[in-house]
C-alpha cells in the first residue's frame, strides 16, 4: 500500500517539479484519480454499516455524513432480524402513509433525498441500536502527510499500540499505520480507536512479534485496491503534463492510468474472487409484492 504522501512525493519526483503550485495540482489529481477508480469498483467495495436506534413515533432517520446512498435496512427485535423491503417510488410511499400506522416491527424503508431514510410502519417504541443501515460510503479526499514522530511498541496478538514521544490524535482513527522498522511485519493496519497521545488501537490484533522502540508511519491510504495505488501517480502526471501542454507525455500517462482502470474494473466487477460464483436460487420468495417481508431468526 502507498500512503497519500508517498503518492504525491513520487509524482513530484517524476515530474521533477516541487513547486507549491504543482503540488496543489498533483494532490488534487490523486484524489480525482482515486474517485474514478471508485466509480468502476463493484459497489460492495465501499459498503459500510451503521447501527441506529429506533425512536418511538419517529419515521425518518439521518444517513451517516459519509453516505452516498442507503442500500438496505435491517431491524432486530429480540432475536429476530427483519430485512425491510425498499419502497422505490414516492407514490407508493405516500399511499402507504395515507393513514398513520405504528408498530413494533417495521416492514418497509424509503430513501428520501440524499440524507434521510424512512421506515414504515412508524416505530411504536424506542429500541437502542435495533437498526442497521448498509450504505455506500463516500470516498473522502486525502490531504494529510504521514505522521512519523516518536516510536511505538506492539505486542503479538494484541490490538494495542503504545507510543513513546508520540502525539496521537482522534483524527488518526481510520488511517493506516505501518511499522517501518525491520523488526515489524511490514503490514498496514487500520487505527480503530484513539485513547490518548500515546495509545491507539488497531482494527485487528498485530500479527508480528512483540517489539518496542519501532519506527512507524501513520498515513492516509487510497480507498481502492492496493495493487492500483501507484496508478494514481499516472493520473497525477497526466494532469501535470496536460497543464504543461506536453501532449506526448500526457498521452503516455493517460494510457497507463486507463489501462489500470480497465484492469480494476475487470478484476473487481464481482463481489467474490471466483469468476464461477453463481447467485443461489431462493425458492418460494418474491419481492414484487410490497406487502411481503423477509424474516430471519
Amino acid at each position: 500500500m502507498l500512503s497519500f504522501q508517498s503518492l504525491y512525493s513520487e509524482s513530484q519526483e517524476q515530474a521533477q517539479d516541487t513547486s507549491a503550485t504543482t503540488l496543489v495540482l498533483i494532490k488534487r489529481a490523486i484524489n480525482q484519480g482515486a474517485k474514478k477508480f471508485g466509480a468502476v469498483l463493484n459497489r460492495e467495495w465501499r459498503t459500510s454499516y451503521k447501527a441506529f436506534s429506533l425512536v418511538a413515533n419517529q419515521q425518518f432517520y439521518k444517513t451517516p455524513v459519509n453516505s452516498i446512498r442507503p442500500k438496505s435496512v435491517t431491524v432486530t427485535i429480540g432475536n429476530i432480524s427483519y430485512f425491510l423491503v425498499l419502497i422505490e417510488d414516492d407514490e407508493t410511499w405516500r399511499h402507504l402513509n395515507y393513514t398513520v400506522q405504528t408498530s413494533s416491527i417495521p416492514e418497509f424503508f424509503y430513501i428520501k433525498g440524499n440524507n434521510q431514510f424512512g421506515i414504515y410502519p412508524i416505530p411504536s417504541g424506542s429500541v437502542s441500536n435495533a437498526g442497521e443501515l448498509a450504505y455506500e460510503r463516500r470516498m473522502r479526499d486525502m490531504s494529510v502527510d504521514d505522521y512519523v514522530t516518536g516510536t511505538i511498541s506492539v505486542t503479538a496478538n494484541s490490538a494495542a499500540v503504545v507510543g513513546s514521544g508520540t502525539t496521537f490524535t482522534a483524527l488518526m482513527v481510520g488511517r493506516g499505520v505501518k511499522i517501518n522498522d525491520a523488526n515489524g511485519d511490514g503490514m498496514w493496519y487500520t487505527i480503530s480507536a484513539f485513547t490518548n497521545g500515546t495509545s491507539i488501537t488497531l482494527d485487528q490484533p498485530y500479527e508480528g512479534s512483540t517489539a518496542s522502540g519501532l519506527s512507524f508511519a501513520i498515513g492516509e491510504l487510497p480507498d481502492i485496491p492496493e495493487e492500483f495505488h501507484e496508478s494514481l501517480t499516472d493520473y497525477a502526471l497526466f494532469r501535470f503534463y496536460t497543464r504543461r501542454k506536453d501532449v506526448s507525455m500526457a498521452g503516455t500517462f493517460k494510457g497507463l492510468y486507463e489501462e489500470a482502470l480497465k484492469s480494476c474494473k475487470e478484476t473487481y466487477s464481482s463481489k467474490t474472487a471466483s469468476q464461477y460464483y453463481k447467485k443461489p436460487h431462493i425458492n418460494n420468495r418474491t419481492f414484487s409484492n410490497i406487502n411481503s417481508t423477509r424474516q430471519v431468526s
